[in-house]
């Protein structure tokens, strides 16, 4: 992991690299007062460990590329992936009510992050009400998407699963303003599953079921989506498919 500081006096001459990249439905003057709390560009590689679980909460990071993975390690020291994070948006949040990393924060592809000191940040919260108002409802509404998430994986059918996965996705890729159409996993077939509580096995079933309906093309992990109405139909309906039944084999009969 490279670490960049961000200087003062580079901020007034050049280009800031947290600017345009905080979530769109962050306020706009609060967005501009985090911007100027920037420490630092972070750069990793594929695999390395931004922040592990347990570690004392001192910063706030935006993915500005790449992507990452929430891992949760349980009693029994079996890991699960518990949410994914795309550019714009704000990872470590749950630090502020348990004042500690509460997952281990993998990057899924080559990323860069930009760094925030929370104590910085509670403090330009702190002077000013509004923008604590502000920061609290987006707080708020992550929250409300995570519960919807954990809503998800515990009730809802294979197929449902899968078209809500993608549906988030093609959100997140608008949000950072890429092609939600047409878009790379960042993530193997492997960690889908992790997340959405499904073998390797029933994800790569369920793309192909996906491609068979004409709902989309996927080849290794390009994801062409064809037809988004379709998809929110998988979605609503939890639309299943009959499994191809084994032909029986005729018993022999002994002369």
């Amino acid at each position: 992991m490279k670490r960049h500081a961000i200087p003062s006096q580079f901020r007034s001459h050049h280009p800031h690299p947290c600017d345009g990249n905080l979530p769109s439905d962050l306020n706009a003057v609060l967005q501009q007062r985090v911007t100027e709390l920037a420490e630092a560009t972070l750069e990793l590689s594929k695999g390395e460990t931004l922040a592990h679980s347990g570690m004392p909460f001192k910063h706030l990071y935006l993915v500005v590329s790449g992507g990452f993975k929430s891992v949760q390690i349980g009693e029994d020291g079996q890991s699960q992936i518990v949410s994914f994070h795309f550019p714009r948006e704000l990872m470590g949040l749950s630090g502020f009510a348990q004042h500690a990393y509460t997952t281990d924060l993998i990057a899924l592809a080559p990323s860069l992050v930009c760094e925030f000191p929370v104590a910085a940040v509670k403090s330009v919260l702190g002077a000013d009400r509004t923008l604590l108002d502000h920061f609290l409802t987006y707080i708020s509404e992550s929250l409300a998407r995570a519960e919807r998430d954990q809503f998800m994986l515990g009730s809802l059918s294979a197929t449902q699963k899968i078209a809500c996965f993608l549906l988030r996705l093609q959100d997140n890729l608008r949000h950072a303003g890429a092609d939600p159409e047409c878009f790379d996993l960042l993530m193997t077939r492997e960690e889908i599953g992790s997340y959405l509580g499904l073998t390797m096995e029933t994800i790569s079933r369920l793309f192909s079921q996906l491609q068979m309906a004409g709902v989309a093309r996927v080849d290794k992990r390009q994801v062409r989506i064809l037809r988004g109405d379709l998809l929110q139909v998988w979605r609503d309906e939890g639309v299943e498919f009959a499994t191809r039944k084994r032909k029986k084999i005729p018993a022999l009969k002994l002369a």
